[in-house]
Order: C-alpha cells, then sequence, then structure tokens
C-alpha cells in the first residue's frame, strides 16, 4: 500500500484528493485544521494549524518514501487575498512543509500553486505597474513556489509545483466565477460581465484531484506544470455555456462593464508538459461539471459564501 501526507485535507480540493488516493489503495495522513472525519479507515487525522506545520514529524511516522502535497492555504479567496501579512505567512509555511516533508521521509514534494502566479509574474516585472492589492495572493504564491523549490534542494526531496487553473464542481461554497454564474443564472438575474474576450480555462475539482495525483506518482522532480483542461477558449464562450445551461432564456450578461483585468497569456504557457509527462487526460467536459455543479448549487444555494 502507497502512503500520502496532504495538508488542507479537509478542503474543497484536499477532500477530493484523498477520495481519489484512497480508491488507489492509498494510506493517507490528512493535515487539518479542526477534527474532521473521513468514510475510510486509511485516513489519519492531524490537526495542525500552518503555523505550526514544522511539528508534523513529532505527529506523523511511517511515511518514508511516500509523497507530500501540500495544499493547505490561508486566505485563497475574497478580501484576505490582500492580506499582506497572511500571504507571506502562507509562503513560510509552505517552504516549512517541504522541510517537514523532509524530515519524515517523505521523497517528493507537490505544491499547490496558482495559474495566478502565470498571470502576474510578467506584469509586476514592469516599470509602472499598478497591481491591485488582492494580487498580494499571487506574490504570495510566487513566493512560496519560490522558496520551497530552495528547501526540497538543500534536503534532497523532489519538487514537483502545480500551477492550477480555475477550478469549480459541486460542493463548492465559494464565490468562485463559475458559482458566481450559476447562481445569478439561476435566480433569474443577469449578471453583470465584461465582453469576455479574455482566454481562459476551467477545471472541474475531481479532475484536478486526479492531476496532483498523476504529479505525485510521474512528474518529473523539478518540474512546474500547468494543471488544467487544456482547452484554453475565449471567456464569452464559457459564459454562454453556463447560460445555455442553467437558464436559456436569459441574457448573458456580457458586455455590461469594460474590462480591466490582466489576461493570461496562454501562449507562452506548455499546457500540454502535464498530458506529456504523465499521460493524465482530464475526464470531466466543461458542459458535464456545470451540471454536476449547477444540480448541487440549486440543493445548497444557501451555503455559498
Amino acid at each position: 500500500m502507497s502512503v500520502a501526507v496532504i495538508t488542507g485535507a479537509s478542503g474543497f480540493v484536499g477532500r477530493h484528493l484523498v477520495e481519489k488516493l484512497i480508491r488507489r489503495d492509498y494510506e493517507v495522513w490528512a493535515v487539518v485544521r479542526r477534527e474532521t472525519e473521513f468514510s475510510s479507515d486509511k485516513v489519519h487525522v492531524v490537526c495542525c494549524e500552518l503555523r505550526e506545520i514544522d511539528t508534523l514529524p513529532q505527529r506523523i511516522s511511517g511515511v518514508a518514501g511516500s509523497c507530500f502535497y501540500h495544499l493547505a492555504w490561508e486566505g485563497s479567496s475574497g478580501p484576505a487575498r490582500g492580506d499582506y501579512r497572511m500571504q507571506m505567512d502562507n509562503a513560510a509555511a509552505c517552504a516549512a512543509a517541504a522541510k517537514s516533508a523532509a524530515q519524515m521521509g517523505c521523497t517528493r514534494f507537490v505544491g499547490a500553486g496558482s495559474v495566478t502566479e502565470l498571470m502576474y509574474r510578467d506584469y509586476l516585472l514592469q516599470d509602472e505597474s499598478h497591481p491591485d492589492i488582492v494580487t498580494c495572493y499571487a506574490v504570495g504564491k510566487m513566493a512560496a513556489e519560490y522558496l520551497t523549490r530552495c528547501v526540497c534542494t538543500q534536503q534532497g526531496l523532489d519538487y514537483i509545483w502545480a500551477h492550477i487553473s480555475n477550478f469549480y464542481g459541486a460542493g463548492d461554497k465559494t464565490q468562485n466565477f463559475i458559482n458566481f454564474l450559476l447562481k445569478n443564472y439561476l435566480e433569474g438575474r443577469v449578471p453583470e460581465l465584461t465582453a469576455g474576450a479574455q482566454y481562459a480555462d476551467f477545471m472541474y475539482v475531481t479532475d484536478v484531484a486526479g492531476a496532483l495525483i498523476a504529479l505525485g506518482e510521474k512528474g518529473r522532480p523539478g518540474c512546474s506544470y500547468y494543471v488544467g483542461y487544456g482547452e484554453p477558449r475565449p471567456l464569452r464562450e464559457f459564459v454562454e455555456t453556463v447560460r445555455d445551461l442553467a437558464a436559456p432564456a436569459l441574457e448573458t450578461g456580457l458586455g455590461r462593464k469594460e474590462f480591466h483585468g490582466l489576461s493570461l497569456e496562454f501562449r507562452k504557457i506548455n499546457i500540454d508538459k502535464l498530458r506529456q509527462d504523465t499521460s493524465f487526460i482530464p475526464k470531466v467536459s466543461f458542459s458535464d461539471g456545470i451540471r454536476q455543479t449547477m444540480d448541487w448549487i440549486e440543493r445548497n444555494k444557501e451555503v455559498i459564501q
């Protein structure tokens, strides 16, 4: 039986990762902030705050040769993305997690980064750039990526970093873009949207979990990977699909406000490296993912933050 350690195991992506690993006959050490129940005796729960991540070697044993997945991150949505102290604490905790992984005898470290790193990296190098305060989240992820690479090199730990694209799915209680669209359309409201000319890519949460497992098992040490569905299209096309499935009689809301943000330049990203190195192929199409998410939202509208 293979073994894996996962921080942030009770989160949206973390729970799916735990479930998929169990189905692959893994024994899982689930590191969570507060006591959490999992439906398998293959899961060992360890309660640990991010600031205490360096105590994991005293709490976990029998994981030599395993893969350590670091998903835990505070302030990943909403105004907290602009809390620069929190984001820098996250980056330091990520590096500390890598050192703890090495001390426990883990041989691989997979870090959960963000596609926002790729979006803002070049922009932040420009003179006279004017990033919004929530860009602190992307900067924190960048710091975590580079600090962790340093620690993994020092500790002799295989290092893999995942730039995770926009993800969504049933069970996500945040006000992410897909939830925002679905909730508006399902309640008969037309959202205020830009023209949607910028390119985007969305990945269903179960495929994100599957991609992380593929990286843990087959990813090349020292590499970073774009984790997404791999078929970027203008955002308006995704919006139209969501509208068509949720409320075809409504207007989309496209073009009602101007776009002032940054666009991700997919031409600068090797979106095929994940498939080439691991043979991973996403299973859930955008339409099917929207149907599953829509069914969940219709039953749980009140829990979306």
